[in-house]
């Protein structure tokens, strides 16, 4: 981002000239400890996004396993279906009820795995959702803080110069008289 004139006008309502070295002093390091805090809130949000990332694997791997259940409840389900032709008429019954009780199972335990990959779903997008406004917040105060130091910056660049420029003057005049008294020296 580059600072142009126009934003130190802007900045000008800070007065840095009129600020001395431990008031600078004093607002650099305000600016070094609010860097910091930005960078501890950045390694948060690369945490957040690693649980996020991990949080990601996990419904992954609950998807594959709830459809490595449905294909052995499939397959079970056939095999029931298979195995009463080969049953006695008398044993029937029982498997009839077994059958019932299975798919009761089988049943509710799908509707268990689904609900819990919906929960881990609403938590990963809550997650997402909270992430994103984080992350967008976290952006925002850093370019701020970035504008302002970068104001400083100009404000204290262009009060070195002139502080350099008032310097070199003061210098080239008495050099001017130094030259100037010694030719008259040199001539009396």
């Amino acid at each position: 981002m580059a600072f142009t004139q126009k934003d130190a006008a802007a900045n000008d309502s800070l007065n840095y000239k009129s600020m001395g070295k431990s008031e600078l002093i004093m607002l650099a390091q305000t600016q070094k400890s609010d860097i910091d805090f930005l960078n501890n809130r950045l390694n948060e949000t690369k945490a957040l996004s690693e649980e996020k990332n991990r949080l990601a694997q996990q419904v992954a791997s609950l998807s594959a396993e709830n459809e490595l259940l449905k294909a052995e409840a499939a397959d079970l389900r056939e095999q029931l279906a298979a195995k009463p032709k080969d049953v006695e008429i008398t044993e029937v019954g029982s498997i009839a009820e077994m059958s019932f009780r299975v798919n009761g199972v089988l049943e509710a335990t799908q509707k268990a795995a689904d609900d819990y990959l919906a929960k881990i779903k609403e938590m990963y997008d809550a997650m997402s959702q909270d992430y994103s406004v984080y992350e967008i917040n976290a952006q925002q105060k850093a370019d701020a803080i970035l504008k302002n130091a970068n104001a400083e910056a100009y404000a204290l660049t262009q009060n070195a110069r002139s502080e350099v420029n008032d310097i070199w003057s003061a210098l080239q005049t008495r050099f001017d008289n130094y030259v100037a008294d010694k030719k008259q020296t040199s001539e009396e």
